[in-house]
């Protein structure tokens, strides 16, 4: 009961973020430009404020929603260590990084490093230069490899950090087609898959807590 009211509060205090937050998300490339180039404000109640404090202020709204809605999940569903974990740095891996632009923002929100590759080789490299290990790793299933099309990027990638003895928690963010691929994903080592954004924070929150819920 604790929990579900946990859950109620949580999604009527934001309830509003997540729907404006969803046409931010959408929209994000293009108001993105647009703030870049342009000063425009937009009136709210009696203040006026500027489209980048707006947007701050819906991705800052809608990063605490995604946070304390994993945070319900996670204690629902507890995980060995994670209470006592934090998840600081993140390698984020996808051909198309503009596509994870407002989840990678959101992260950073909520206190976390994201880090990004475009491919296999970049995210290996990328775990080598690193001078602390990774928490999590989040990866596309099909992406450009070499030149060419590999629709089994996610899982050799996953196969590859496995064979090395690398135990960092791995998932995968797709498609719905892509991500319900789960026994395949299981089978190489992987840690979970969704298409959803909230799951993928209520997967990443059950590696440890956000940095801003320990500040």
């Amino acid at each position: 009961m604790k929990d579900a009211t946990a859950l109620v509060e949580a999604l009527t205090g934001l309830a509003w973020p997540a729907i404006f937050g969803l046409i931010v998300w959408r929209l994000f490339p293009v108001l993105k430009e647009i703030i870049r180039s342009r000063g425009f404000t937009v009136k709210v109640g009696q203040a006026e404020l500027t489209v980048q404090e707006l947007s701050e202020r819906v991705l800052r709204s809608t990063a605490e929603m995604q946070g304390r809605l994993a945070d319900v999940t996670a204690v629902q569903v507890p995980e060995a260590g994670a209470a006592s974990r934090t998840l600081r740095r993140i390698l984020w891996v996808d051909d198309h990084p503009e596509n994870n632009t407002y989840e990678a923002e959101q992260l950073r929100t909520l206190g976390v490093t994201v880090d990004i590759a475009k491919s296999t080789a970049e995210a290996h490299r990328a775990m080598l230069r690193t001078p602390e290990p990774f928490d999590a790793i989040v990866s596309d299933m099909g992406r450009q490899e070499g030149g060419a099309d590999n629709a089994n990027a996610g899982l050799d990638l996953i196969h590859e950090i496995r064979s090395r003895g690398d135990g960092v928690p791995v998932f995968i963010y797709a498609s719905m087609r892509q991500a319900e691929r789960v026994p395949e994903i299981t089978a190489v080592g992987g840690n979970g898959s969704t298409h959803s954004i909230s799951q993928l924070f209520e997967l990443l929150r059950g590696v440890g807590k956000f940095p801003r819920d320990v500040d």
